[in-house]
């Protein structure tokens, strides 16, 4: 990744870390919107997108958005977005991007824990991707264990994967669907989100239990014993005498 521009990555997350706390409320998890996008940060985070490779497809395949009277995916997500009274970013596609990526994002808390959170489309490959982006990044000490961490869980991940950005430590959970086989609705979208959240939620308590370890273990046995440590001193409570 290139030092001299920076990522998509890199700029929704000073994007996320320069907004004000989320509020509290009743709903399982509460969208806050992120703070206003320079002038030309939509253009400069659309541009990023296009080195993606774009999905390969067979002769004579239809894109999502062939058919005329499909409503596109980004329309009927903030659509969905709306009827929660949820505030969100978007950041349109670039006239010259030939997979008309757009991007939107919010901000969301669960568990008293906020993230960021993005959603990736791909219009005319009918691609929908979300990650959740943690508050935090991995230093440079961490960096191998982490490494190490996340490929342990990877590999026995059944639906979506852990990613390191390893020019900065970012960590973010991405679920990806592909809309032309599953189509869209608020169903789907819902479905999409709550495995975002509920495993970035797990990221945030896993990957900070890590940060709290001072030195950690070059190899699995011990670095999962030193996590469990930390998960235990997190969530152990001594019994007392009188009755609580």
């Amino acid at each position: 990744m290139s030092q001299n521009n920076k990522s998509l990555w890199q700029k929704i997350k000073q994007l996320f870390g320069s907004n004000p706390a989320a509020t509290e409320a009743n709903a399982e998890h509460t969208a806050q919107p992120i703070s206003a996008a320079t002038d030309n940060a939509a253009d400069d985070i659309a541009e990023a997108a296009t080195d993606t490779q774009a999905k390969a497809k067979p002769q004579g395949a239809k894109s999502a958005t062939d058919n005329t009277n499909a409503t596109p995916i980004t329309d009927t997500l903030k659509r969905y977005f709306e009827q929660q009274d949820w505030q969100y970013n978007e950041y349109a596609a670039k006239s010259d991007d030939a997979l008309h990526t757009t991007h939107l994002s919010l901000r969301m808390r669960h568990k008293d824990i906020e993230c960021g959170y993005l959603f990736r489309i791909q219009e005319n490959n009918g691609l929908l991707a979300v990650y959740g982006i943690l508050p935090f990044t991995i230093p440079d000490s961490h960096k191998n264990a982490a490494l190490l961490l996340m490929t342990q869980i990877n590999y026995d991940m059944i639906v979506g994967n852990l990613e390191m950005d390893l020019s900065d430590g970012e960590i973010r959970f991405k679920n990806a669907f592909d809309i032309e086989v599953v189509g869209i609705s608020h169903d789907i979208i819902d479905h999409l989100l709550q495995s975002v959240v509920a495993m970035t939620t797990v990221a945030y308590e896993v990957f900070g239990d890590l940060l709290k370890t001072q030195s950690p273990a070059s190899d699995m046995d011990s670095l999962l014993q030193e996590l469990q440590q930390e998960a235990d001193a997190r969530t152990f409570f001594l019994p007392t005498d009188s009755v609580q």
